[in-house]
């Protein structure tokens, strides 16, 4: 049996439709039984569901009763995502979340030996975001040196910088997401510089990158491929970007910092209070129809693939399509399906690539969920 938590939110819905789509059996979990009574009834079958609030920790253990697979979709998973986690670990029970809030998928790698004496696997940021573009690092890295394989770090770095360029069109996103992305800036002051994790300001730096369209301005953000390349590749520089507008290039390097200074603070309990109130996002096909394109090098010397000035030789995969939340319904159903499996024998806190086949995963992508991949080996 395969958990659904969190499954009346945005992700949620969609993932279950995935789950439903790929004939997989599963239960629903949340907080409100108004609204699981309501999906269930939405979906074939009508799957059963249970009552489990994340803010109260005595409810999760229905969560793992007869449960091999917990999907978390209850975030901002930096306050509600830990004991869920320490949970699934206790109680043997394979876990995935679709989370992006670097902070707390740093702070879930201290599970990793639970998870390993328990023979289950722990997977945050098993979404759009992360999952994708981890799978792509892994089989850059391989291709660059077929003697590298998807074990912990060691050794002298064959990689000098794996660098992730995100750009999302569309406007718009969950209610979740904003939660998310306020606590992610809040808490994931967070870097990976010459080999190791070390503390640093988010969105403090720019770059222009050539992007497919032409040279274009990123910035950086805090997403948690700073921590999953590193648990299997080994790599001295990871760094993760977002593409801007033009005249944002100016500003944003001072304001977002700031903000997200001032976020760790009662400022970001009124951010996310105020975004519940503001522009709420449509009931359905949120950003369904938006363009994305996610550009992932691997370089293996100089400074690194995304300045413009780089000329040492590096590989590089562009992958784009739309509908980057339905997206991540469909890549979370996929791993919990293979977490299910009877012979499924992977353990401890592992990044995406690790977890997962990377070349099915993205086999996937292109043949069943509409998206496109460019290869460039520099």
């Amino acid at each position: 049996m395969i958990t659904l938590f969190g499954a009346t939110g945005y992700t949620g819905r969609l993932v279950a439709g995935a789950l439903s789509r790929q004939g997989l059996s599963f239960q629903l979990a949340g907080r409100s039984p108004e609204k699981l009574a309501y999906l269930a009834a939405s979906l074939p079958g009508s799957p059963p569901w249970l009552v489990a609030d994340a803010t109260q920790p005595d409810t999760l253990t229905t969560l793992f009763q007869d449960t091999r697979v917990l999907i978390n979709c209850a975030g901002p998973f930096t306050d509600l995502g830990e004991p869920v986690v320490a949970q699934a670990a206790l109680s043997g029970v394979h876990y995935l979340d679709t989370s992006n809030e670097l902070g707390y998928v740093y702070r879930m790698q201290g599970y990793d030996a639970l998870a390993r004496r328990s023979g289950v696997a722990i997977v945050p940021a098993c979404g759009f975001e992360v999952a994708l573009a981890d799978c792509v690092a892994a089989l850059l890295a391989r291709a660059s040196h077929p003697t590298t394989t998807s074990e912990p770090r060691g050794g002298p770095p064959p990689l000098s910088e794996v660098s992730v360029v995100y750009d999302i069109g569309g406007r718009g996103s969950s209610f979740g997401s904003r939660r998310s992305a306020v606590r992610s800036l809040a808490t994931s002051w967070l870097s990976y510089q010459q080999g190791q994790w070390i503390p640093a300001v988010p969105c403090r730096e720019g770059r222009r990158v050539p992007m497919p369209e032409g040279l274009r301005p990123v910035l950086s953000f805090p997403s948690s491929e700073i921590v999953t390349v590193p648990q299997h590749l080994p790599v001295r520089q990871v760094t993760t970007w977002t593409t801007i507008s033009w005249h944002a290039r100016f500003w944003a390097p001072v304001l977002l910092p700031l903000f997200a200074w001032l976020a760790r603070g009662p400022v970001g309990r009124l951010v996310e209070a105020a975004i519940l109130q503001v522009s709420p996002p449509p009931e359905a096909g949120l950003r369904s129809d938006a363009p994305f394109t996610v550009l992932v090098q691997a370089c293996q010397g100089g400074v690194g693939p995304g300045d413009v000035n780089h000329s040492s030789p590096a590989r590089s995969l562009t992958l784009s399509g739309k509908g980057v939340y339905d997206l991540t319904a469909e890549i979370v159903a996929y791993a919990a399906r293979q977490l299910a499996q009877p012979g499924y024998d992977r353990a401890g806190v592992l990044a995406p690539a690790v977890a997962l086949n990377p070349s099915e995963l993205l086999d996937l992508a292109v043949t069943q969920w509409g998206v496109d991949i460019l290869c460039d080996s520099g």
